[in-house]
C-alpha cells in the first residue's frame, strides 16, 4: 500500500471520522429537504387559496395580494418548522435526556408539524377534488338526456291522445259504440305503458350517470389517500432531512473539541489561528514582505491570544519548513497566497 494512501484512509477512518464519512449524507438529506417545504407551500396554498376566493372582493388587486401573502405566510411557517425542528434535536442530543424544555420544544414542533400536515392535506385534496364539476356536467348531460327522452316519448303520447279526441270528437250521437271503446282502451293503455317506458328509461340514464359519479368519487378518495401519504412522506423528508443536519453538526463539534484536547491538534488550532494572524485575514499576497516575530507577537497579545513565545517560535519555523515564507530576514516574503498556506499547514499537521 502506497503512503499517501494509507495517511489518506487513516484521515477518513481515525480523524474527524464521523465529520468526513458522514458529511456527504448530511448535506444531501439537508438540502432534499427544502423540496418537502416547497411541496408543502404549494398544497398549502391551493387550500388558503380557495378560501380567500370566497371573500367579497374589497380592493383592486386582492387576488394577487392574497397570492403573495399566501406564499409568504407558508414560507415563513415553514422556516420556523424546520427551526423549531433543529432547535429541538440539538436539545435532545446535547442533553441526552428528556427535559422540560425538550418536551415544550417537542409539543410545539408535533403542533407545527400537524398545521403543515392538514393545510397540504387540503390542498392535494382541492388540487385533484373536481367531483362538484363533475356533477355539474353529468346534471347537464342528465336534464338534456331526460328531455330528449320525454319528447320523444311525449310525441307518441300526444298521437294517441289525439287518435282518442278524433273518435270522441267524431261520435254524433254521444254514445261510443263498442269497437269505439275498445279502441280508445287501447290506446289509453298504450299511453300508460309509453308513459312507462319513459320514466324506465329516464331512471335507466340517472343510475348510469349515478354510477359515473361514484366512480369518479371513489377515485378522487384514491388520489386523496394517494396524497395523504405523500404529504406525511414529506413530513417524515423534512424532519430527517433537519434533524440528521443537527445531529452530524453536534456530533462533529464534539468529535473536534475530543481531538483538540490532543496535543497534535492542539498546535494544529495554535497554527491556524497564529497563521491568520500572520497573512491578516488573507490581506498579505503572494511575494509581500513577512510580518517581523515581534510584530506578531504583538498582535497575538492584542488578538487576548494565550500563546508563548515558544508557540510563535515553532509555528514561523513550521512556515519556513513548508515554504510559506522564502528568504532570510529582513527579505522573507510570502512564497503562496492564504488559502494555500492554510491547505498546506492543515494537510501537514494532520
Amino acid at each position: 500500500m502506497k503512503l499517501d494512501k494509507y495517511y489518506k484512509l487513516k484521515n477518513e477512518l481515525e480523524t474527524f471520522s464521523f465529520e468526513k464519512n458522514f458529511n456527504p449524507l448530511s448535506k444531501t438529506l439537508y438540502y432534499f429537504s427544502f423540496l418537502g417545504n416547497i411541496f408543502l407551500i404549494l398544497f398549502s396554498y391551493f387550500f388558503i387559496k380557495d378560501i380567500t376566493n370566497n371573500i367579497d372582493k374589497l380592493f383592486p388587486g386582492q387576488d394577487l395580494f392574497f397570492s403573495v401573502f399566501i406564499i409568504l405566510f407558508m414560507t415563513g411557517y415553514e422556516l420556523f418548522k424546520r427551526f423549531t425542528f433543529e432547535q429541538l434535536m440539538i436539545a435532545i442530543v446535547k442533553n441526552s435526556k428528556i427535559t422540560i424544555s425538550v418536551i415544550l420544544g417537542a409539543m410545539v414542533s408535533i403542533i407545527l408539524a400537524a398545521g403543515s400536515f392538514y393545510l397540504s392535506l387540503n390542498g392535494a385534496h382541492r388540487l385533484v377534488d373536481n367531483t362538484s364539476q363533475i356533477e355539474i356536467q353529468l346534471d347537464t348531460v342528465q336534464n338534456k338526456n331526460t328531455e330528449s327522452i320525454n319528447n320523444v316519448y311525449q310525441s307518441r303520447i300526444k298521437l294517441k291522445e289525439s287518435q282518442i279526441q278524433a273518435i270522441n270528437d267524431n261520435d254524433n250521437d254521444g254514445v261510443l259504440s263498442l269497437r269505439q271503446r275498445k279502441i280508445i282502451k287501447d290506446l289509453e293503455k298504450d299511453i300508460t305503458q309509453l308513459e312507462t317506458d319513459r320514466d324506465t328509461r329516464i331512471k335507466q340514464v340517472e343510475v348510469k350517470l349515478g354510477d359515473k359519479l361514484s366512480e369518479k368519487e371513489n377515485k378522487v378518495q384514491e388520489n386523496s389517500f394517494a396524497f395523504a401519504i405523500i404529504v406525511f412522506f414529506l413530513e417524515i423528508v423534512i424532519l430527517i432531512g433537519v434533524s440528521f443536519n443537527s445531529f452530524y453538526s453536534w456530533h462533529s463539534y464534539v468529535e473536534m473539541k475530543n481531538m483538540m484536547n490532543i496535543p497534535k491538534y492542539r498546535q494544529l488550532e495554535i497554527n491556524m489561528n497564529l497563521l491568520k494572524l500572520y497573512y491578516q485575514n488573507g490581506r498579505k499576497k503572494e511575494s509581500d514582505p513577512v510580518i517581523p516575530a515581534s510584530n506578531l507577537k504583538i498582535l497575538v497579545s492584542n488578538s487576548k491570544l494565550k500563546y508563548t513565545q515558544k508557540d510563535i517560535t515553532n509555528f514561523l519555523a513550521i512556515c519556513s519548513e513548508l515554504d510559506i515564507t522564502v528568504g532570510l530576514k529582513r527579505d522573507k516574503v510570502y512564497n503562496m497566497s492564504f488559502e494555500k498556506a492554510k491547505y498546506l499547514l492543515e494537510n501537514q499537521e494532520i
